[in-house]
């Protein structure tokens, strides 16, 4: 197999050591698929099975305020595709959840079987003048140039380049529609590995297999080791707040951190080491989250260490030791409803990160007793 990349010879033709000639690619379409359907030609790993401590797939969950799902539509979009179908095996419809921003020509459908599905949809898009598609499965991150893929892919020839990055092979590739209407998908996709030329990859890529690539995740995007960011605001150098998020006075954030929407800390919580507090979540008194993925609506109890873990609802992953843990006991850990019931009547101690984000303007209101919290007092450390 002759691997090539950009600048490379392939197919009997020498492409010159420049950049290609951009033009906005006609008829280009993308098939992003959401569960089970590709895994017979997808990489494998040792870590590749599913911890239970998630219930659906990683793409699925809000990372940083957004799912992975949503940002890789909206890399689609940017790029220039056209029409974006997003397929959905059945027993994962219950994950999916609509895109927070509406996209033109996007469409979500539940599927029994995803490959016929991608098949069926690789036909409808050459009926509808789709020249090319990419396909891809949504477990997988890359921030790849994917207008570069494209003119690599079309400059080929082929019907399928598949993508590859120093550890294999990756579950993305650019098909000829016209060319994969009669063949079987996973014999198209399988021979795409031993085609004349294949497209490596040399951004950022995470095939979000595993928890752990979720807490690695979520650490490069708050180092900026990616392109990935946080939702919300940056009130402070690497700490990202997102709106209607409430920290008390006395709780600590240190740099770099993200804290989701409507979550709300309390007293002398201390929040630090690239953790990810998802929306929705309640943090009580004297808890320190370290190094940890709280992920949305869980509410974690008072005067606990919380480190190197990921936490959904009353399930804790122990990422150093590969144990989950299931809590019996609610005070400890449960799934909440809302983290401002959860609060209760405790709102004067309380500062939203909305105040934040509109740069503490002035109230017209006369202020309420006591004094109103300002914002050098929080203990808040970039």
């Amino acid at each position: 197999m002759d691997v090539r990349s950009r600048s490379d010879e392939y197919t009997g033709t020498k492409i010159p050591n420049q950049k290609r000639e951009r033009k906005q690619p006609v008829g280009l379409g993308a098939i992003l698929v959401v569960g089970t359907g590709l895994q017979r030609v997808r990489a494998t790993s040792s870590e590749s099975e599913p911890a239970p401590v998630l219930a659906e797939p990683l793409t699925c969950i809000d990372v940083m305020g957004r799912s992975m799902m949503e940002r890789t539509v909206e890399r689609f979009a940017r790029a220039g595709v056209e029409v974006i179908s997003v397929l959905v095996s059945v027993e994962m419809a219950h994950a999916v959840q609509p895109c927070s921003v509406e996209h033109e020509n996007l469409s979500i459908q539940v599927v029994a079987d995803v490959s016929a599905g991608v098949t069926q949809k690789l036909r409808d898009f050459s009926r509808e003048g789709i020249e090319h598609a990419f396909v891809m499965s949504a477990d997988l991150y890359t921030e790849a140039d994917l207008l570069d893929l494209f003119y690599f892919h079309r400059e080929a020839k082929q019907t399928a380049t598949r993508t590859l990055d120093a550890e294999g092979s990756l579950s993305l590739w650019v098909i000829d529609c016209a060319k994969a209407q009669h063949a079987d998908l996973e014999d198209l996709l399988a021979q795409s590995e031993g085609a004349a030329a294949l497209y490596i990859v040399r951004d950022y890529v995470n095939r979000l297999e595993h928890p752990r690539d979720l807490r690695r995740l979520v650490s490069d995007a708050l180092r900026g080791r990616c392109v990935m960011r946080p939702s919300g605001v940056e009130i402070r150098p690497g700490i990202w707040v997102d709106e209607g998020a409430e920290i008390h006075r006395r709780a600590r954030v240190v740099a770099p951190a993200y804290i989701g929407r409507n979550a709300k800390l309390l007293e002398d919580t201390l929040i630090t080491r690239c953790s990810n507090i998802e929306k929705g979540c309640y943090v009580d008194y004297g808890t320190v989250i370290e190094d940890s993925s709280i992920l949305a609506n869980t509410h974690v109890g008072i005067w606990l260490d919380v480190c190197h873990a990921v936490v959904n609802g009353n399930k804790l992953l122990s990422l150093g030791r590969n144990v989950t843990l299931e809590i019996s006991d609610r005070s400890i850990m449960r799934t909440n409803g809302s983290a401002r019931e959860e609060a209760g009547n405790n709102s004067l101690d309380f500062y939203e990160a909305q105040q934040v984000i509109t740069d503490l303007e002035p109230q017209q209101q006369e202020p309420r007793t006591p004094k109103a919290w300002q914002f050098g007092a929080n203990l808040i450390q970039g």
